[in-house]
């Protein structure tokens, strides 16, 4: 540290050093201390008393591993719904019972017949509904034979396409034997 005059008091002032000691005062031996790129390194000494031992496991007997309890299998409350309104329809309509090719624009059918029994289910739930049940090997089987398309209550309602037949046809295809 360089001591310099202070201009008011005369007293020699102390200014600061950035410079690293060469002197040990943490303790520490100067043979556990090198120095290398520039950078000091400390090794610890080794120690004299001895690490307690590891529990290991004894030799051919494999520790043993909890099993898991099996996962519950858990349907979503929309399918449940979808379920349940899928018994009602068929108990009350011989169109939805039959498979028969349904109406375009059947859902708001179905709307009306939820709303009038006061079931609880959404829109998800009809459309979950709809879809399973349009892409049974029934339903395309019979989109693929008749020539009309009905009502739930059994009323014609219009014709199936031959578009609408060559999907049925290609998606049949598509299916999985039974």
């Amino acid at each position: 540290m360089d001591n310099k005059p202070d201009t008011m008091t005369d007293k020699p002032r102390k200014t600061l050093s950035l410079g690293r000691k060469t002197d040990q005062s943490d303790g520490t031996s100067p043979s556990s201390i090198k120095t290398i790129a520039g950078k000091r390194v400390i090794r610890r000494e080794a120690s004299t008393t001895p690490s307690p031992p590891r529990n290991k496991p004894a030799k051919g007997k494999a520790p043993r591993k909890k099993t898991a309890a099996p996962k519950k299998v858990v349907i979503p409350p929309s399918t449940i719904r979808a379920q349940e309104l899928d018994q009602q329809l068929q108990g009350h309509f011989r169109a939805w019972r039959d498979h028969l090719p349904l109406a375009v624009g059947i859902e708001k059918a179905i709307f009306r017949y939820i709303s009038t029994n006061h079931i609880s289910a959404s829109k998800r739930v009809v459309q979950q509904l709809l879809h399973r049940h349009t892409s049974t090997m029934q339903y395309l089987h019979n989109l693929m034979q008749q020539p009309l398309r009905y009502h739930l209550d059994g009323s014609p309602a219009g014709e199936v396409i031959p578009t609408e037949r060559e999907s049925a046809a290609l998606k049949l295809a598509s299916l999985p034997p039974a």
